[in-house]
């Protein structure tokens, strides 16, 4: 179908060339009359310039609508062709772009929330930390608390077994002081007697 308008238009340019130099070689008289008062002054070469100069323009015109027009539909067709492909790189090249702004973005939001966790976490790790030394320093001065007190007992009781020795060690030499062999007597003499009523 295009090939049938592409040559009807070549014909069309080739009817309206031939017609252009139809009507300037038949004005071409009248032009030369408007010039000089008499048709015998003009020089017949310059009537055939002029047919020649109109048949070359003719030609040409002929050549460019018969070959020009294919090559200029040629390349307007390619032209179409580029600006198509370069339409479909330019929207192929902006989604993307939108693909990697989404991306980005998407990258952006997990980056934000690993760092929100990571503070999240450290603040739990700082908490569980303090925890763990409060706990551990609490165990200790309990554990510190428990041998003080173990050690007071302790020294407690080495006072009170070294006071019960000391006393013990004065009562003795306090009774060999006052001990004499009448008091033995009557010391031995009532022992005795308490063993009788215990046997009794």
């Amino acid at each position: 179908m295009k090939t049938v308008a592409g040559r009807w238009s070549l014909v069309r340019a080739a009817v309206f060339s031939f017609g252009l130099a139809l009507f300037g070689m038949a004005s071409l008289p009248a032009l030369a009359q408007e010039s000089s008062s008499d048709a015998a002054s003009m020089p017949i070469g310059t009537v055939f310039r002029w047919l020649n100069f109109l048949l070359v323009v003719g030609a040409l015109a002929y050549l460019i609508a018969k070959f020009g027009s294919p090559y200029f539909r040629g390349r307007a067709q390619a032209i179409a062709r580029a600006i198509g492909e370069a339409n479909q790189t330019r929207s192929a090249a902006e989604r993307e772009l939108r693909e990697a702004a989404e991306k980005l973005a998407a990258v952006q939001r997990e980056i934000e929330q690993e760092r929100r966790t990571a503070e999240r976490e450290s603040a739990a790790d700082r908490e569980r930390i303090r925890a763990l030394t409060k706990a551990e320093m609490e165990r200790i001065s309990q554990a510190a608390l428990a041998e003080i007190a173990a050690a007071e007992r302790a020294g407690t009781q080495e006072v009170r077994a070294i006071a019960a020795q000391l006393a013990t060690d004065r009562a003795a030499a306090l009774i060999r002081e006052q001990m004499d062999a009448t008091a033995e007597a009557v010391l031995f003499d009532s022992f005795v007697v308490e063993l009788e009523r215990a046997a009794s």
